[in-house]
C-alpha cells in the first residue's frame, strides 16, 4: 500500500506540476535522463533513478525537476537531510516554480527538530499572495506550531530519565509499559525473532518482578497469551487480576485488530476473551482500564480517523456502546495510546492534532464531568521532541513516569523511567494490600472490594482478591471514601479513609480482612455510617454502606439482625442511651423503608456501656461511637 501510494505521488506530481509537455529547460538530454529517472523510481530502482537524476543536473544545472524529485526520493528513504538539500535547491533556482516545496521542507525541518528553518519556510509560503486558503492555512498553522516548540525548548521541563536496566532492556525492542499500583510487576511488549517464520519478528508479552529494590529476569507470559503472531498495546488493572490487550488477525476476531480480556488462573492466565461490543470491523486497539473497573478508553478506527473512545461496563454484566470523547480531545487527526490513571481523572495520550513539537506529542488532560474532559496540555519539552512519542505510563503516586525510546540512538526501543515534573502529575494515589481470610479457618478468599466516595457515591475502584486472597486496592487522596468487602456467604467488612485535602502521595497501608461467615455469632462494625455530633439524623454520606446492609438482608432472607448503636463516655448515661438508640432506629427505619420486614430485625441503644477503646483519647473516643450488627438468627 505505501509502495503504491508512492507511485501516485509521483505520477500526480509529474502531471499535475509538470503536465509532461513542458519542462523547465529545452536540453534534450536533460530531459531524456530526468524521464528515464521517472522510469527508474516507479520501480523502486533508486540506484538508477539517482544517476539518472544527476545526469540530469549535468546536462543543466538549471533543471527544476530532477532536484524535486531526487528531494522526494530521498524523503522516501528517509533521509531527510538529503531530502532537504534537494528540495532547497530547486527553491535557489526558481521558488515559483512549485511553491508548495516550502511546505514540504518545513515539514521535513521539523522532522529534524530545525525549527528555526522550517518557520522561515512555512512564513514565505503563507505571505505569498498565490498561495491557496487551505495550503495557506497548514502555513500559518505550522508557524504557530514552530514558535511553541521555540518557546518549549527554550523553557525546558525537568527530564532525568533512566533506563530500567539489563532485566527488562536486550538487544530487542521493548516498549509498552503498565505496572500494577504497588510498581512489583511490570508488563511490556518485546519484539522477538519469531520462531515459526525465519526472518520475521513478532510482538510478544513479558513480565518481570521486583524484588526488593531490582527487578526479576523478564519472562514471557505464557502460550494462552502470546501466540505465533503479534500482541501488543496492553493495560493491566491497577491490582493485577485483570489484563486488557490488542491482537491482531486472530481466528474469531472482528476486525483487523481486535481488544481482549484475560484474567489469572491457575498461576498463569486465562485464554483470552473477545471484548466484541468494544471492537468494530476496522482497527482497535490501545486499551486502558479505569481503576473502578468499570471504564474502558481505547483507539479506534472506526470512524475513519484515530480516535479514542470510552465504554463503560454496566449493571447488566456488558459493555455499553463506545461514545467518541468529546472533540477538544478528539482532533480531525489522530489521537492515540490513552492511559487513564489509577486516580480515575487524569488522562495522557498521544496526538498529532494538537499544538505541538512535531509528529506526534504526549498530552494531558483532567476529567470534569461526565465524558467532559479539560483542554489538553502538551506535557512539553524534552519529554516531547521532534520524534514521536506514545505509550506513557504514570505510577500511581504520580511521582514517576515510564516510557520507551529510542533515544539513545541505539536503532531499537528500551524502556525508561523518570520523575514525572509536579504541574503534569495526577491526583496521588495510594493503595491498601493485604490478604482476604476466613475469620474462623484462616483460609484465603476471593473476595470483592468497592471504594466509593463518600459524598456522591461514585464507585471510585474496583478490585478482587486473587485465589490466594491477596489484594490491592488503589485509593486516590483528596476525597473521602468508604471501602466494602464481600464475599458470597460472609458479613462484609466496612472501611472509610479520610483524605480530604490530603493532595500529596501518603504511605501505603498493608492490612490483612477477615470476613466472617454468616453465623448466630457475627457482628459487623458500619463504618460508614455517619451522623453529626449530638444528632441522630443519617447523614447523606450513610448511604452506599446502607444499601450494602440491604442487599445483605435481600440476599439472605433468612438472615435476622439486631441494630446496636453506641456512642463514647461524653454525657450523662441516660443521654447517651438514648442518642445511640435514636441511632440505631434509624438505620433501623431506613431499612424497613427499603422493604426489608421489620420481623427480622431489632435495634438498641447501648450508650457508652461497651467500649472497644479507650475513651482518654479522641481517636479511642472515635472508635466507641459506632453503629454495628449482629446477626440473632441465620
Amino acid at each position: 500500500m505505501k509502495r503504491i501510494v508512492f507511485i501516485i505521488a509521483i505520477l500526480l506530481f509529474s502531471v499535475s506540476v509538470f503536465a509532461q509537455t513542458s519542462y523547465s529547460t529545452k536540453n534534450k538530454k536533460a530531459i531524456k535522463h530526468y524521464e528515464l529517472g521517472i522510469d527508474a523510481m516507479q520501480k523502486f530502482e533508486y540506484e538508477d533513478a539517482e544517476k539518472y537524476f544527476n545526469n540530469a543536473i549535468v546536462y543543466d544545472p538549471k533543471f527544476v525537476e530532477p532536484y524535486i524529485m531526487l528531494g522526494t526520493m530521498y524523503e522516501e528513504m528517509k533521509n531527510y537531510t538529503a531530502a532537504i538539500k534537494y528540495y532547497q535547491q530547486s527553491l535557489a533556482l526558481d521558488e515559483d516554480f512549485f511553491p508548495n516545496t516550502f511546505l514540504i521542507v518545513g515539514r521535513l525541518q521539523l522532522k529534524l527538530g530545525l525549527y528555526e528553518d522550517a518557520k522561515i519556510n512555512f512564513a514565505k509560503l503563507a505571505a505569498r499572495s498565490d498561495t491557496k486558503i487551505g495550503i495557506k492555512s497548514q502555513a500559518e498553522q505550522a508557524v504557530l506550531q514552530c514558535d511553541f516548540a521555540i518557546d518549549q525548548i527554550a523553557h525546558p521541563k525537568p527530564f532525568d530519565f533512566e533506563s530500567m536496566g539489563p532485566a527488562i532492556n536486550t538487544e530487542h525492542s521493548e516498549y509498552s509499559p503498565a505496572l500494577t499500583a504497588d510498581e512489583s510487576m511490570i508488563i511490556f511488549t518485546r519484539l522477538i525473532p519469531s520462531d515459526v517464520s525465519a526472518g520475521r519478528m513478532q510482538e510478544d508479552f513479558f513480565y518481570s518482578k521486583k524484588v526488593g529494590s531490582a527487578w526479576t529476569q523478564a519472562i514471557p507470559m505464557g502460550n494462552t497469551l502470546n501466540s505465533p503472531d503479534n500482541e501488543g498495546a496492553h493495560s493491566i488493572s491497577p491490582d493485577g487480576q485483570t489484563f486488557y490487550f490488542t491482537a491482531c488477525n486472530r481466528e474469531g476476531g472482528k476486525g483487523s485488530c481486535d481488544i481482549y480480556m484475560s484474567k489469572p488462573y491457575k498461576g498463569g492466565w486465562d485464554y483470552p476473551t473477545n471484548l466484541k461490543i468494544l471492537n468494530s470491523t476496522k482497527w482497535d486497539s490501545q486499551p486502558s482500564i479505569g481503576p473502578d473497573g468499570r471504564t474502558i478508553y481505547f483507539t479506534s478506527a472506526r470512524d475513519g480517523d484515530m480516535d479514542i473512545y470510552v465504554s463503560y461496563f454496566g449493571d447488566n454484566g456488558r459493555w455499553s456502546t463506545p461514545v467518541l470523547l468529546p472533540s477538544n480531545i478528539n482532533t480531525d487527526r489522530s489521537e492515540m495510546s490513552p492511559f487513564i490513571h489509577p486516580d480515575g481523572q487524569t488522562l495522557y495520550f498521544t496526538s498529532d492534532g494538537h499544538l505541538g513539537m512535531g509528529g506526534f506529542d504526549i498530552f494531558i488532560s483532567r476529567k470534569i464531568g461526565d465524558n467532559q474532559w479539560s483542554d489538553p496540555v502538551n506535557i512539553g519539552y524534552p519529554i516531547n521532541s521532534h520524534r514521536d512519542e506514545a505509550f506513557l505510563f504514570v505510577s500511581a503516586s504520580g511521582e514517576t513516569a515510564y516510557f520507551a525510546s529510542d533515544i539513545k540512538g541505539n536503532s531499537g526501543m528500551d524502556i525508561y523511567t523518570f520523575p514525572l515534573y509536579e504541574d503534569a502529575r495526577p491526583v496521588a494515589v495510594t493503595y491498601l494490600k493485604g490478604v482476604v481470610r476466613d475469620k474462623e479457618d484462616r483460609e484465603p478468599l476471593e473476595a470483592s472490594f468497592e471504594l466509593y466516595e463518600l459524598e456522591t457515591g461514585e464507585l471510585i475502584t474496583a478490585a478482587t482478591a486473587d485465589e490466594n486472597g491477596s489484594f490491592l486496592l488503589c485509593i486516590p487522596t483528596d476525597k473521602d471514601y468508604g471501602l466494602s468487602v464481600s464475599h458470597k456467604g460472609y458479613l462484609f467488612y466496612s472501611e472509610n479513609f479520610s483524605l480530604s485535602g490530603n493532595h500529596s502521595k501518603i504511605d501505603p497501608v498493608t492490612k490483612n480482612i477477615d470476613l466472617q461467615p454468616i453465623s448466630n455469632t457475627g457482628t459487623v462494625v458500619l463504618k460508614n455510617i455517619f451522623f453529626d455530633t449530638d444528632k441522630y439524623e443519617l447523614k447523606s454520606e450513610s448511604f452506599v454502606e446502607l444499601n450494602k446492609l440491604y442487599e445483605l438482608m435481600k440476599s439472605n432472607t433468612s438472615l435476622k439482625i439486631e441494630i446496636g448503636g453506641h456512642t463514647d463516655n461524653t454525657g450523662s448515661k441516660e443521654h447517651n442511651r438514648v442518642l445511640s438508640e435514636n441511632r440505631a432506629k434509624a438505620v433501623y427505619t431506613y431499612l424497613t423503608e427499603k422493604g426489608i420486614a421489620a420481623t427480622r430485625m431489632s435495634f438498641k441503644g447501648y450508650g457508652d456501656s461497651q467500649p472497644i477503646d479507650t475513651n482518654a483519647t479522641e481517636e479511642g473516643r472515635a472508635n466507641n461511637r459506632r453503629t454495628e450488627f449482629k446477626v440473632i438468627a441465620q
